[in-house]
């Protein structure tokens, strides 16, 4: 028996595979032996060791430097040293004390030992053996408005490029405290280079700059947001008519284009692709107002915010043609005053005996006309309270067919009488 095992055992070495295993063994075993029994010491390189900078008074904090990573060398016995790993080393300053107001700094590094592996020795300086670090005060969010520097280069034909839109107004930016505070002007800068003829968005990053007007570095800075989308408006060139806005137009009276000039007649504005502007209207023209000799009014333009006025047009001349129309001077009497509105207890008479009106209309029926087709009407509703005395009123002059194209120059009032009901109707039976 003892015979056949020896004989197996002597076989297992005709195995390659065994063979192959058995002296793999034997090396490391042996190398274990000879590496724990020798006096030799090994260089070992630790790589990758991040750097942990001390904490610094005068709420001062690290902006840059913390994030280099180092290498150092140790020696020792071979079986400690190759075992050694980042995480049993933290590389630090020397000192930070002279560190006390923001700015650039040069730190000299140093290693130490932070795990449990400690028999082996620092071989070399730390490589780095020093870091450049950048020290501030931290600034929470400082918010700045951001400035529109889109541009473009080419828009096609009968185009216009409106006010860019941005998407955010402002911005909030943190950080490093002197370079927050230097910064005097946040852009959001893109060109477009190529031709626009329909609204575009583009995504705009965001510059900042000092009051110098130089660019300033995002390293030391965060912003709530990089970019913005900046809506370019494009809008469509056209000409459209100026309308002038009349108001108390005698009734049957027409005004057109050969008694109304506007000067100047169209205006180009920019305006929203699909609108529907057609016309611009001007501000209002009383025409009672118009005369022979007062029939020239410079007035204001009405122009949508949608739009642009390319012209930069803001007014216009409206001009009557009166050389069809005549004046006349009219008198009229007590028949043709009506008071309307009186007071329940009041009685309102016209003390004036007679009232003088200059009329305007077509010559044809100036000439017609008498005081038996105009009317003075006279309203009370804000004297209708006022039992005595005498009260001053405006009166609306007004015209019966076939004369209602004509119309008062200027304005009129009249003193009207006013006394109890009762007491007229006393004075009245007495009488």
């Amino acid at each position: 028996m003892n015979k056949l095992k020896n004989k197996l055992s002597f076989k297992l070495f005709y195995n390659d595979k065994f063979v192959m295993f058995f002296s793999i063994l034997v090396a490391f075993i042996s190398w274990i032996y000879v590496a724990s029994t020798t006096q030799e010491s090994t260089i070992f390189t630790v790589t990758d060791i991040p750097i942990s900078l001390p904490e610094l008074t005068n709420d001062l904090k690290y902006f840059s430097g913390a994030d280099v990573k180092a290498e150092v060398k140790i020696s020792g016995n071979a079986l400690v040293v190759t075992n050694v790993t980042k995480d049993d080393i933290y590389i630090t300053a020397s000192d930070v004390s002279f560190i006390n107001h923001p700015g650039e700094y040069t730190i000299d590094l140093v290693p130490k030992k932070s795990g449990i592996k400690t028999d082996y020795s620092f071989e070399s300086s730390v490589s780095p053996s020093s870091v450049k670090v950048f020290v501030d005060r931290y600034e929470e969010g400082r918010v700045m408005q951001i400035t529109d520097k889109i541009t473009v280069n080419s828009v096609a034909p009968s185009r216009y490029v409106s006010q860019t839109v941005l998407s955010r107004q402002s911005v909030k930016i943190s950080g490093a405290e002197s370079i927050v505070n230097s910064i005097a002007e946040v852009d959001a800068e893109y060109t477009i280079d190529t031709t626009l003829s329909e609204t575009t968005v583009v995504k705009a990053p965001l510059v900042f700059y000092d009051s110098a007007g130089k660019k300033i570095s995002s390293k030391y800075i965060n912003a709530d947001i990089t970019e913005v989308d900046a809506t370019v408006q494009i809008l469509y060139v056209q000409n459209v008519q100026i309308i002038p806005k009349i108001i108390n137009i005698p009734e049957l009276l027409e005004l057109d284009s050969s008694v109304i000039q506007v000067e100047p007649s169209t205006i180009e504005l920019a305006v929203p692709k699909d609108s529907n502007i057609t016309a611009v209207s001007t501000s209002v023209i009383d025409f009672s107002k118009v005369t022979m000799q007062n029939n020239k009014f410079v007035v204001d333009l009405e122009i949508s915010s949608a739009c642009k006025n390319i012209n930069s047009l803001e007014k216009a001349t409206v001009t009557f043609d009166m050389s069809v129309m005549t004046e006349k001077n009219i008198t009229l009497q007590q028949s043709n005053f009506v008071i309307e509105n009186q007071g329940e207890s009041q009685t309102a008479a016209v003390a004036n005996k007679s009232l003088s009106v200059l009329v305007i209309g077509p010559s044809q029926k100036i000439n017609l006309l008498t005081p038996v087709s105009v009317v003075a009407r006279i309203d009370m509703s804000d004297k209708s309270t006022v039992t005595e005395g005498y009260v001053e009123r405006p009166v609306k002059i007004e015209f019966k067919d076939p004369f209602t194209q004509c119309w008062a120059e200027g304005t009129y009032t009249v003193n009207v009488k006013l006394s109890p009901r009762n007491a007229a109707a006393q004075e009245s039976s007495g009488s």
